[in-house]
């Protein structure tokens, strides 16, 4: 049988400090991980006038998520860690 991996989105938004980043990751971070999931969340920071910010966060966090899982690989094929950081 064969899978079918779809990529999911979610956009929260809310006024600072109501506890949005904490529910996201205690009700979505901490299961998906636990079931083998990658989880990538990023934070806007309006200050920094950065638009596009939570989302090159996420995308960072992925990347990290996704080297960190292929060098366990590796190190575990070979011995020696295949991509660096």
């Amino acid at each position: 049988a064969t899978k079918n991996h779809v990529g999911e989105m979610i956009l929260v938004s809310g006024t600072s400090g109501t506890g949005k980043s904490t529910l996201i990751h205690k009700g979505l971070g901490d299961p998906a991980a636990n079931r083998g999931y990658i989880f990538a969340s990023g934070k806007f920071e309006d200050k920094f006038h950065r638009p596009l910010s939570a989302f090159s966060d996420a995308m960072t966090c992925l990347a990290k998520c996704i080297i960190v899982e292929h060098n366990k690989i590796g190190e575990l094929s070979s011995g020696e860690p295949s991509i660096s950081t």
